[in-house]
C-alpha cells in the first residue's frame, strides 16, 4: 500500500498547476514529478490542443487567478460580482468616507448636453454626505454614550451611505479561476455600458500576463447583445410597486419532496418507489422524518444537503444598498432588473431622527430629477446618478437549504434594518405555506 502524501503546489504560475492536475487523469507519476518535467510554453501548447482544441474546459477550472480591481463604480461592482463561483471582497460603504473627487463620469454623458448637470448634482450630494457625517456622528455619541468612537463612525457611515450615488468609485478584489473567468470577461464585453466593457478588457489584458492562453480567445457575444437588445423595452404595463420581499413560487409539495430527498439517500429503493411510500404516509410520520433531520442543528452546523431539493422563488423590492449585501448570496439564481429611479427611496431612520430628513429628501428628489432627464436619451447611463436608497428590483430563486443561512445570517441585529426586513419577510412567507419547516428556521426578529 502507498503512503498518502498531501501537499500544496506553490509558487507556479496558475496555467502549470492546471495542466498538472489535468495530467493526472492519464499519467501514472505523482503531481511534484509532472510539475518537475513542465514549464510555460510546455504548458501553452497543452492549453492550446485540449482546452481550447478539443474544449476540455475543465482544466481551465485548476489555474485561478487573485484579481485587483481599483476604482471602478459601485454600478460596475455589481456586474463584475454576477459570477457564481467566483469570490469577492468590497471596500465597504460602512467604514470608509468616500471622496467626492471619486466617481464614474461616462464618456455618454460628458460628451452630451448633460454633462455639466451630472457633474453638478453629483458634486451636491457628495457635498451633502461630507458635511452629514460629522453631524450624524455628534447625533449618535449622545444617542449611544457608551458606544466606542469606531462604532459611532460605523453607524453614521452606514445611515448615510444612501446617499452616495452608484457613479461612487470603489475597490475590489477578485478571486475566480479561468474558466468562470472567461464567461465573466465576455458578459463584460457584451455589456451594453461602456465601463463595462473598457473593465471587461483591462481584466482581460491583466489576465493574460498570468494566463497567456486560457483567456486570449474571449471576445463580445453576439448571443448576448442581440438577445438582450430585442428582449429590452417589451411593455409590461402599469408598474405596481410590493415591499420588500413576496413568495411568488415555491413546491407546494415541499414536505414531501423534502422527506422523499432524506429517505433517498438512506435506502437502496428508487426514487419513484421512495415517493410512493411518502404519499402513503401520515403527516406525523413526514413530521417526524424532518423533525429527525434538522432538530439537531447547532449555531455553526449547515443542514443536510437533501434540502437543495426544494425551492421558492421571491420577488424583491429594496434598496441598492441592501441588495449590495443580498447579491451576495450567488449560489441562488438571481435575475436582476435595471436600476432606475421609478420604484421610490428609503429614508434610515436615524436620518429622520437627526433632523437630517430635508437635506436626504432634497438630494434624492435632485437626484430624480437629473435622472428623468437624462434617461431620455442615454437611459443606461443615466442609472450612475441614482444614490443607493432608492429601490430596486430582483428575483431570487433559493433552495430551502440556502435559505437556511441566509435567514439566519441577515436576520441577525448586527445586520442592516433594510436587509434584516427582507430576511423577516422570507421567513414569513415560508412559515405561510410550509410551518413546519420553518419552525427550525433560526431567525432574529429582535
Amino acid at each position: 500500500m502507498a503512503k498518502r502524501r498531501i501537499y500544496t503546489l506553490t509558487g507556479l504560475p496558475p496555467e502549470v498547476v492546471a495542466v498538472a492536475f489535468a495530467k493526472c487523469s492519464r499519467s501514472p507519476e505523482d503531481f511534484d514529478k509532472i510539475v518537475a518535467e513542465l514549464n510555460a510554453d510546455k504548458s501553452r501548447k497543452f492549453h492550446e490542443k485540449w482546452v481550447v482544441g478539443y474544449g476540455h474546459s475543465s482544466v481551465a477550472e485548476h489555474a485561478v487567478l487573485s484579481l485587483a480591481i481599483e476604482n471602478v463604480s459601485i454600478l460596475a461592482t455589481k456586474v463584475i460580482e454576477d459570477n457564481r463561483l467566483a469570490s469577492f471582497t468590497e471596500k465597504s460603504t460602512r467604514y470608509q468616507v468616500f471622496d467626492r473627487d471619486r466617481y464614474y463620469k461616462p464618456k455618454k454623458i460628458r460628451d452630451s448636453r448633460f454633462a455639466g448637470l451630472y457633474e453638478k448634482t453629483a458634486d451636491f450630494i457628495f457635498e451633502t454626505y461630507q458635511k452629514l457625517v460629522p453631524k450624524m456622528i455628534e447625533f449618535l455619541k449622545k444617542k449611544y454614550p457608551d458606544s466606542k468612537d469606531i462604532e459611532i463612525k460605523n453607524k453614521a457611515l452606514d445611515n448615510l451611505r444612501y446617499l452616495l450615488p452608484v457613479a461612487v468609485q470603489t475597490n475590489l478584489g477578485m478571486t475566480i479561476n479561468a474558466r468562470n473567468l472567461e464567461y465573466g470577461i465576455v458578459k463584460l464585453l457584451s455589456h451594453p455600458l461602456d465601463e463595462m466593457k473598457e473593465i471587461g478588457a483591462e481584466i482581460k489584458e491583466a489576465a493574460l500576463e498570468v494566463t497567456p492562453t486560457l483567456i486570449k480567445y474571449t471576445k463580445p457575444n453576439e448571443y448576448l447583445i442581440e438577445t438582450l437588445k430585442s428582449i429590452n423595452g417589451i411593455d409590461v404595463g402599469e408598474i405596481k410597486n410590493e415591499d420588500a420581499a413576496v413568495l411568488v413560487e415555491f413546491d407546494k409539495d415541499a414536505e414531501d419532496k423534502l422527506v422523499v430527498s432524506i429517505l433517498y439517500r438512506f435506502s437502496k429503493a428508487p426514487y419513484k418507489q421512495i415517493k410512493d411510500n411518502v404519499k402513503a404516509m401520515s403527516k406525523e410520520e413526514k413530521e417526524k422524518v424532518i423533525e429527525e433531520a434538522l432538530k439537531r442543528l447547532g449555531k455553526f452546523d449547515r443542514p443536510l444537503r437533501e434540502l437543495e431539493n426544494v425551492y421558492y422563488t421571491f420577488d424583491i423590492l429594496m434598496d441598492y444598498g441592501a441588495f449590495r449585501d443580498v447579491q451576495r448570496h450567488r449560489m441562488c439564481t438571481q435575475t436582476n432588473q435595471v436600476f432606475t429611479a421609478d420604484h421610490g427611496f428609503d429614508t434610515p431612520p436615524e436620518v429622520k431622527e437627526a433632523g437630517m430628513e430635508k437635506d436626504f429628501v432634497l438630494c434624492m428628489n435632485t437626484a430624480k430629477e437629473v435622472y428623468d432627464a437624462i434617461s431620455k436619451e442615454l437611459p443606461d447611463e443615466a442609472a450612475y446618478i441614482i444614490p443607493l436608497a432608492y429601490k430596486k428590483r430582483l428575483l431570487m430563486t433559493m433552495n430551502l437549504r440556502e435559505l437556511f443561512h441566509f435567514i439566519k445570517l441577515r436576520s441577525g441585529k448586527q445586520g442592516h434594518e433594510s436587509y434584516r426586513k427582507i430576511a423577516w419577510d422570507m421567513y414569513d412567507e415560508i412559515a405561510k405555506v410550509h410551518p413546519f419547516i420553518a419552525k427550525y428556521m433560526e431567525v432574529d426578529k429582535s
